[in-house]
């Protein structure tokens, strides 16, 4: 839930916030980088506890997809928080990489969490249709609808805890 409310907070500051102001003395790009550092964070957090959920239940498809996401989302996070000491060209292909993960990660991760039917539906559609919503969207509400989806998942997981594995509230 942390990435989901980081995602929107982000989304909201880049709304607000320009570039040549300053937030606390600092240019207010770094509250903006800041902000997106803990919205990978939140991420990578929500990811390991979405494969604590699944593990168990969805198979080597689940796991790619998982392994997938999480370096991808990691190479975002080394490309933000590297973004003033590494060369562009080292950044950009971070960038590009980590996407690509994520997006494939992502996808696998989602049919995995639709065959495993430990959590609803809903959840395994939205990591499929997230990123790519996500990324045409860009700066027009992109972070937004990021946020919106890992609030949502995060509140799915934590509803669905007391349930066993492979199971979900329909299947009951």
């Amino acid at each position: 839930m942390l990435a989901g409310v980081a995602w929107i907070v982000s989304f909201v500051a880049s709304l607000v916030v320009t570039g040549e102001s300053s937030v606390l003395g600092l240019p207010s790009f770094y509250l903006i980088e800041g902000i997106l550092v803990l919205a990978l964070v939140g991420t990578l957090l929500g990811l390991l506890g979405l494969h604590a959920r699944q593990t168990t239940s969805y198979g080597v498809l689940g796991t790619v997809g998982f392994l997938a996401a999480l370096l991808g989302t990691a190479l975002l996070l080394a490309n933000v928080v590297f973004i003033h000491a590494a060369g562009r060209d080292v950044l950009d292909l971070l960038l590009e990489i980590g996407l690509a993960g994520m997006f494939f990660g992502f996808v696998l991760l989602g049919v995995a969490t639709l065959r495993a039917r430990g959590l609803p539906r809903w959840c395994g559609v939205a990591l499929i249709v997230v990123l790519p919503v996500s990324v045409i969207l860009g700066d027009y509400g992109g972070g937004l609808v990021f946020g919106l989806v890992w609030l949502a998942l995060g509140y799915a997981l934590l509803a669905e805890r007391d349930i066993e594995p492979g199971r979900s509230r329909g299947s009951l």
